[in-house]
């Protein structure tokens, strides 16, 4: 009989899985990061994100752990606007309380890859068009455009439309998290180009600190 209640806990225990416990912090420079510690939903590990925002040649560091998904480690992608650019990289650690490695941020290209997209930004909404174009470079194959939601110690929305890495896509531009009181809730919609510049005006949305604000 004990026996039998042994493997039975051992069942529930791989059922359940293994909650990891991460730090949870942000704030608008690299480092420290100081903040709570929350227990990770089964299966996530602990993120850390660092975002550098270049608007007009003024650089606003952020940086970021929150728990999140294996595929969200070690990615790094970017972001170029027609008011400037955004480069973010992830790292990972899977231990109770552990800090991740500083992230990378991905290499930047001035060769023109033959793509043209559409763009613009706004820090009053979440929706931005526009008629004016962008040349893009280097990895950033994607025509993007994408929308975020902040609400918590900060409230705002804000919009992007450019170009953008692949990662950017697929990963870094859609998040959904609450990290040190902040509950961050980003979109990204992306195509090859042709389509997104006939088609633009139907979900537009962000990321990332602008202006003094855009944020991962």
């Amino acid at each position: 009989m004990e026996l039998l209640g042994i493997l039975l806990l051992l069942s529930a225990l791989t059922t359940t899985g293994y909650s990891l416990i991460c730090k949870t912090c942000w704030h608008l420079s690299s480092l420290p990061c100081n903040g709570s510690y929350v227990s990770c939903p089964t299966g996530q590990v602990c993120v850390a994100a660092f975002t550098s925002v270049n608007i007009g040649g003024a650089i606003t560091p952020q940086y970021s752990i929150t728990c999140g998904k294996p595929n969200d480690c070690n990615v790094t992608g970017s972001m170029t606007m027609n008011i400037g650019k955004i480069l973010t990289g992830t790292s990972c650690c899977n231990t109770d309380n552990c800090t991740p490695p500083f992230p990378a941020l991905p290499s930047v290209s001035l060769q023109k890859n033959g793509l043209t997209c559409r763009t613009c930004a706004s820090d009053q909404s979440d929706y931005c068009y526009t008629s004016d174009k962008l040349q893009c470079t280097g990895q950033e194959t994607k025509c993007a455009r994408m929308a975020r939601t902040l609400s918590g110690t900060i409230n705002l929305k804000d919009a992007l439309r450019g170009c953008a890495t692949k990662s950017y896509c697929d990963i870094l531009g859609s998040q959904n998290a609450f990290v040190d009181g902040l509950y961050v809730d980003m979109k990204t919609y992306c195509s090859d180009g042709a389509a997104d510049l006939r088609h633009m005006g139907y979900f537009m949305l962000i990321c990332t600190v602008a202006m003094t604000k855009f944020m991962f």
